[in-house]
């Protein structure tokens, strides 16, 4: 089989590597058939991440599972699964309080298609490695495509949590997205209006995501505007790695507001502690545990409350090591099943 290779900056090819087998009762060999990027790796494949080169990238996808270990009892062969980036066990205490992200089992933030920790392979490549297939994949529900769920690995789930920790505190609450991301920004506003927020704004400098956010429902700017914003909503997401724009983000906070920041930082990042501290505020940062979140997310695709092609664009995973090099917000890339149908 081949698998996408991110060798040097602005370098990705296909290699051909051994095909995969289970070789654990517990796992599962895919094949993805819808794979995205996850915002990170726009930063990885131009070099903007401290992650280094040589490993095979991608860790948002969508799978057909080509074959199951004797012990694996809620995915079958042929279904369709969403695989999340992170590799979890399912039994470990971490796990069992619904933070996946933190498995002793395999330590250290452990997943697909970097090199953070552990070895797992990419999921733009035509097979992956599940190896504790029954706590880790959720069969996609039926009338849900592949290519608008293949963000739920990760993406799109990222975004559900973030809205949920600040408007299950506020509901109905005005929210404000601060956006430098490709499409956790805009999957955020498409997450706050389903969940009920009475209005968004959306603030990006890039005036393509302004347009598809007006689209999506927001109301748009270039720039937070102090005289107006500061000290204004109860609900803030971030969608940034701007230590700028995060400081401008939290000081937008009302009293008791909640703001949570999907983008990843690598250096120590100062914040506006006495301001957030006579405002009584809270902030949530980190790797999100995508896993216990797939279900309600897929529920959203399959009642249409989420329109993620609006934000994504659908290739040929053949030409992944072009697409993935352009400055589509979200690429996603698809292949035929072996088992099933192709996706439509």
């Amino acid at each position: 089989m081949r698998a996408l290779w991110f060798e040097e900056v602005g370098k990705l090819v296909w290699r051909e590597v051994e095909d995969l087998v289970v070789s654990s009762p517990l796992e599962a060999v895919v094949r993805p058939v819808a794979s995205t990027t996850c915002d990170l790796d726009r930063g990885i494949v131009h070099g903007l991440v401290p992650l280094g080169a040589d490993f095979p990238i991608g860790h948002e996808c969508v799978a057909e599972v080509l074959d199951v270990g004797a012990a694996v009892h809620r995915v079958a062969v042929g279904d369709l699964v969403v695989v999340p980036w992170h590799i979890s066990c399912g039994v470990c205490p971490p796990c069992r309080n619904a933070l996946p992200t933190a498995c002793t089992t395999v330590p250290g933030l452990q997943g697909y298609g970097a090199s953070i920790a552990g070895s797992w392979g990419g999921l733009f490549s035509e097979q992956a490695r599940v190896p504790y297939a029954d706590a880790m994949l959720t069969r996609l529900p039926t009338g849900v495509e592949p290519a608008a769920a293949a963000a739920v690995s990760d993406n799109l789930t990222d975004a559900y949590v973030c809205v949920t920790r600040g408007l299950s505190r506020h509901p109905g609450a005005r929210v404000l997205v601060v956006s430098s991301l490709p499409s956790l920004g805009l999957f955020a506003v498409d997450q706050a209006l389903a969940a009920g927020a009475r209005q968004v704004d959306y603030v990006d400098r890039s005036g393509r995501r302004r347009g598809v956010a007006t689209t999506l429902g927001a109301d748009v700017g270039v720039d937070i505007d102090p005289g107006t914003q500061h000290l204004s909503y109860p609900v803030v997401i971030g969608a940034t790695s701007d230590p700028a724009l995060l400081r401008e983000a939290v000081l937008c906070l009302t009293p008791g507001g909640h703001l949570s920041n999907a983008g990843m930082f690598f250096a120590d990042t100062p914040l506006p502690l006495w301001e957030m501290y006579q405002r009584d505020v809270t902030i949530s940062v980190g790797a999100v545990s995508v896993t216990p979140h797939v279900p309600a997310v897929l529920e959203l695709l399959r009642q249409r409350r989420l329109r993620p092609e609006l934000v994504i664009s659908v290739h040929d995973a053949e030409h992944a090591p072009e697409v993935l090099l352009a400055r589509d917000m979200k690429p996603v890339l698809v292949r035929p099943q072996l088992i099933g149908p192709a996706p439509a």
